[in-house]
């Protein structure tokens, strides 16, 4: 006896759109302004984690990853060149920004995320 085997496609629309992003490793995002920081996420195991968090937050333009305690700090500030300090020791730390960010309020994003070396 054969068993019948069925297969079930969905497909959906997905809208896909880009977004320049900056990475700094071994850095630092220095906000005096505490007001600006939007959300704090532990445990955040992976850089690419803490990306999508801030991607799909729509007021997220620049988050601070800090591997060695597994942290991802977003904030709602764009960085500046005199808010970052480069980190002599690796703790694998990395600060990232969305330069150009334009995604609407309220809307609903998956977060997809591509990283090409080169």
């Amino acid at each position: 006896m054969f068993s019948k085997l069925t297969f079930i496609i969905m497909c959906w629309f997905v809208s896909v759109s880009t977004i320049p992003m900056i990475i700094y490793n071994n850095a630092r995002f220095d906000v005096t302004n505490v007001q600006l920081q939007l959300a704090i996420f532990f445990p955040i195991t992976t850089q690419n984690n803490c990306i999508c968090q801030c991607y799909n937050k729509s007021s997220c333009i620049t988050g601070t990853f800090f591997g060695f305690n597994q942290t991802c700090v977003l904030f709602s500030v764009p960085l500046q060149q005199e808010q970052l300090s480069l980190m002599t020791t690796n703790l694998l730390t990395s600060v990232f920004s969305f330069s150009n960010r334009t995604i609407p309020f309220g809307k609903s994003i998956k977060c997809f995320l591509l990283i090409r070396n080169g």
